[in-house]
This record gives C-alpha cells, structure tokens and sequence, in this order.
C-alpha cells in the first residue's frame, strides 16, 4: 500500500535523497511535493532500505509508474532488483531513468525490460559560474540584453532584488493572481493551470521544502522571481521562474541574479527539461548547457 504524499512527508522522504546519484530534477524531493496532484497523484512507501515514488495520472486513462527507487543509504540496484520490484509491487514500468544508468545496464535491461527515450525529458546542466558571470563572446548577447535592462530602468525606476523568503514570498502569490486576472498576460506566460497550483504548493511551502530564491521589483512593485531546491550535492534545480515578459531583458537578469545568490556550494544549476517545445529548446541552448542528461522509461517484458 502506497501512501499519499502530503507537504508534511517531505522531513520523511527527504534523507533518502542526501547522497543519491540520480541527476535529473524529478529527483529533487521538494519537486516531487510541489508537482503532486498537479498531473499525477504521488504515492510513497518505504520497502526495506528503498523508498518507493509512485506516479498515477489524474486524468483517465490513469496510467501508473515508478520512479527508480531511492536507497538510503545509497547504492546503484542491479536490473534484476528493480524488475523484482516492481512485480512485487505490481507495477510494470519506470520512468525518469537517467541515461548513465541506462548506458551502464544496457545489455542486462534489455533482457528484462523495453527500454525507450522519453522525448522531451531531456534535462539541461549549467555551471552556477557561467550563469553568473556571463564571461566570454558565447554569453555577449546576455549581456547585451541584461545592458538594455539595466538602461531601461535606471533612469526613471529603482531596481531591487531580493531573496526570497516566507516573509515576502506573498508578493509572488499576488503576482499569480494579477496575472490570472489578465488573460492576455496569462497567453503571452503560457502557464497552465497545474503550474501555477505547483508554484503555489512550492511558495506556501517554501521553508518546509528548504526552497531558494530570489525576486525583483521595479518601483517598489513585484516583476519576477525565481526559485527552486536542492537536487544532490552540488545541484541546484530551478524549478519556477517567471517574469513580466513586455520588459526586455528581465528574465535574463533574474537568471543572473539567482545563480549569484545562490548558497556556496552549488556547482551546477539543472533547468530542468525542454518538453519537446523549440521554443524551450532554443532559450535552454542560448545558454550552452554543460551538458545534458536523457531520461528513460523501462517497461517489463
């Protein structure tokens, strides 16, 4: 029997992922509260020395998965432990595999499992040093835009970043709701309502889920913000990041801020995947990933 997971679970499952391996954001405890009963309903259990993440789409026809299971303390299961797995739990398929572990298994994974790319699931890892510095000709053209902000505000309008903490993150439940209130705002953001429901589980939880972040006002008013929690050591994913959109510049700023404010310690930020969208795509590759990682379901012979 899984259970289903609450915000109050996160103290719970939280030290099975201290030293994991698995480099894809799914991994990050925090974005498995905020994304539950978004498109899916999550379950845990804990077996043994595993803890156990299981997925069930909201939507009919309500298809169900595993995650890989989180070991504590951590070690690499061989392909013949996650199929025992997942028949003793009655489920039939994997996802969010990460493509070394892929690469390492191959041979052994074939004989018991399909094994398919999951398209858009592509997760893209940038240097917290990059994304702060914006060093050399490849990043010229951030600067570019970060300039024109910078000129566009300082003549007439104060700009002031600030950490993002439960004291202030209101502020960015009120941008939500401004937004929500404008459909055309809302078009131009793209932002489905099950984003917006995660956004706000991640800010009314901020403290709870040890979340990140910062925001920018202009003129004493809210603009954009960004936020999102620990990976693994050393990663940082982002999670949200939103931003008026009509003033050139801003989300290029608030990239750089956040990989400035950033706790010691995080070497790496991984914005999370593309979806399949060429316009996700071409804003992720702007950036020149320092690498990218696959990810991959397994489904049982």
């Amino acid at each position: 029997m899984f259970n289903r997971l609450k915000p109050e679970d996160y103290p719970s499952i939280k030290k099975f992922f201290d030293k994991h391996r698995y480099p894809l954001c799914e991994y990050s405890p925090a974005t498995i509260v905020v994304w539950n009963r978004c498109l899916y309903e999550v379950g845990w259990r804990i077996d043994g020395d595993l803890l156990l993440i299981a997925e069930t789409d909201i939507e009919p026809p309500s298809e169900k998965r595993l995650l890989m299971p989180v070991p504590c303390p951590f070690r690499e299961l061989e392909p013949r432990e996650l199929a025992d797995v997942a028949r003793r739990h009655r489920h039939t398929r994997y996802y969010y595999v990460p493509q070394d572990y892929c690469e390492r298994h191959r041979s052994a994974l074939e004989e018991l499992f399909t094994v398919e790319e999951q398209q858009g699931y592509k997760d893209y890892l940038y240097r917290t040093s990059d994304m702060a510095g914006l060093a050399g000709h490849k990043y010229s053209k951030k600067r570019n835009l970060i300039a024109q902000f910078n000129k566009q505000t300082a003549a007439l309008k104060k700009v002031k970043v600030e950490p993002l903490t439960k004291a202030n993150n209101g502020a960015c439940l009120n941008l939500l709701d401004r937004w929500a209130r404008d459909p055309e705002v809302g078009a131009r953001l793209d932002m489905l309502n099950c984003e917006r429901k995660a956004i706000v589980t991640g800010l009314k939880h901020f403290e709870l889920l040890e979340m990140k972040g910062v925001l920018v006002r202009i003129d004493g008013e809210i603009s954009g913000f960004a936020f999102g929690s620990r990976l693994s050591d050393g990663v940082f994913v982002l999670n949200f990041e939103k931003a008026l959109d009509d003033v050139k510049g801003l989300y290029q700023f608030l990239d750089n801020e956040l990989a400035k404010h950033l706790p010691h310690g995080y070497s790496f930020i991984n914005k999370e995947s593309d979806l399949g969208k060429p316009g996700l795509v071409k804003a992720k590759e702007s950036y020149y990933p320092a690498f990218t990682i696959k990810s991959y379901s397994l489904t049982l012979k």
